[in-house]
């Protein structure tokens, strides 16, 4: 509650949201259907995904996450049709698609795609309820997971979401989840939680929730989910619209914009995030992203006012008081349609550097990869390899002393300042409904000094869908490197699905 107080109680931060919303709202008229947002951390993602490299779906914009429930049912919409065109699809896609379908059934309903009444599941006030275990020889420090802690020894994790929409205009989400051992906030916490309004064809969501930003599977360079969820209010147009005039060549166009308040998370109280996202898509094959963030207020700094933001956003002047970083991702799918060892190769890169007054970014940090779509084109196998260095200066900052972090979390990559990540999975469906992900990850840090660290972790992990209500994770990690002593790491985790 102390984030929401914070982030509108200052007149000059009511200007500048208010401001932003008159803008946007009253840029397009046509209205937008509302939905909750899909976890990061949930299956459908990589499901779709793996839908669009086999280019069952043009237009999926899955760069900027997360998305609405009701665009991933637009995805999954296209995908079915185009499946049922097919002679002979892989039985591993069929099965993939009915989890899909069972799992967005009421939006597929919503939008005409499936017939049935959506009122059915307008509030669902229990979905996915959960238990996690996590054994740890020595306190683990894991990535890209909503900044949770875990203690040396045994973990445990339960929780579940309840969600609903009102009206067809309005929504709510929450997460609570009860964690042991106990943490400074106490044993349950709100992992995430938010309301949402549509006003035309924009969503208005006020609570706390993860972002991320770019094509990035292991690591983000300006927004991924490595930190806790922030405290924001955010906007975006959930559904792609298509600009008139000649931006229309630049097909469908997505915005997202958010401010955040950090709260006393870094070394200057009461610090605030924003930023802005732009996505296109030129062609079914090739999404572009441009991003821009900036840190700014807290004890300390100079207060900002509506004009004051303005000029600072569009790098009209740069104060040492603030910290901005800008950058741009691109992500490529290349069918192979000849080829009988690959389906479709995806290239993608990622870069960010630090913003100036009056000029382009410098000391940018980047990365890069490419995945292997259906080896052997059995529709069963991937492998995608994810390289990224950061800069000696990435994510630090003279007067925000803790950097580009949130509760100690790097919000960009976790490898964080000045350090390289090399990320290897190979991705196997052994049956229709079991999935093996292996992965080796070497992360490399303190390149400029005299001696390199260097951390390597080998992971295994199974995901099981036994029926459509069950689902089941297993996973074992092994890390080894100069920062600290061999560690093993168990986990497992049951999810109810109704």
């Amino acid at each position: 509650m102390d984030g929401y107080v914070a982030l509108f109680a200052n007149r000059g931060m009511q200007r500048i949201v208010f401001s932003v919303l008159l803008l946007m709202v009253s840029a397009l008229p046509c209205p937008a259907l509302v939905s909750t947002n899909v976890p990061l951390d949930h299956w459908s993602y990589d499901a779709v995904e793996k839908l669009a490299n086999y280019d069952l779906i043009d237009g999926a914009m899955l760069t900027t996450k997360p998305i609405t429930r009701v665009e991933m049912a637009r995805h999954i919409a296209q995908a079915m049709y185009r499946l049922n065109q097919q002679d002979n699809p892989p039985s591993v896609l069929l099965a993939i698609m009915d989890r899909l379908k069972k799992e967005f059934e009421a939006e597929l309903i919503l939008i005409g795609v499936l017939d049935g009444w959506y009122g059915d599941s307008a509030i669902k006030p229990l979905e996915d309820p959960y238990v996690r275990y996590l054994y740890a020889r020595r306190r683990p420090e894991l990535e890209n997971m909503r900044g949770d802690t875990f203690a040396r020894g045994s973990n445990y994790r339960a929780g579940f979401a309840t969600r609903g929409t009102l009206f067809d205009r309005a929504a709510f989400y929450l997460h609570p989840e009860y964690a042991y051992p106990v943490d400074e906030d106490g044993d349950i916490d709100l992992i995430e939680g938010y309301g949402k309004v549509m006003a035309g064809p924009f969503e208005i969501e006020i609570g706390k929730d993860s972002l991320w930003w770019g094509p990035g599977h292991h690591g983000s360079i300006l927004m991924s989910n490595n930190a806790l969820p922030f405290t924001l209010v955010k906007i975006t147009n959930p559904q792609p619209v298509q600009l008139p005039w000649i931006f229309r060549r630049v097909g469908p166009f997505r915005a997202e914009w958010f401010l955040a308040d950090l709260g006393d998370n870094s070394t200057v109280p009461d610090t605030k995030l924003t930023g802005i996202r732009l996505n296109v898509r030129p062609s079914h094959l090739l999404e572009l992203g441009f991003s821009r963030v900036i840190m700014f207020g807290g004890q300390g700094a100079p207060s900002v006012d509506a004009f004051d933001y303005a000029k600072m956003f569009f790098a009209m002047s740069e104060q040492a008081e603030n910290n901005q970083i800008a950058g741009a991702d691109a992500s490529l799918l290349i069918p192979l349609v000849k080829s009988r060892l690959l389906r479709s190769l995806r290239f993608y890169g990622d870069g960010a550097g630090e913003d100036e007054s009056g000029g382009l970014p410098s000391k940018w940090s980047y990365l890069l990869g490419v995945q292997m779509n259906d080896i052997l084109r059995t529709g069963r196998t991937d492998l995608r390899v994810e390289y990224a260095d950061m800069h000696q200066v990435a994510y630090i900052h003279n007067f925000y002393t803790s950097g580009y972090t949130y509760d100690r979390r790097f919000i960009g990559h976790h490898a964080g300042t000045d350090s390289r990540d090399l990320f290897v999975q190979l991705s196997h469906y052994l049956t229709d409904d079991l999935l093996v992900d292996l992965s080796f990850d070497r992360q490399t840090y303190t390149l400029s000094g005299g001696a390199h660290q260097a951390m390597n972790a080998l992971e295994g992990n199974l995901t099981f869908f036994p029926s459509s209500d069950w689902q089941l994770k297993a996973g074992y990690r092994y890390e080894t490197g100069d920062r600290n002593d061999d560690n093993h790491i168990f986990q497992f985790m049951l999810i109810r699905e109704f």
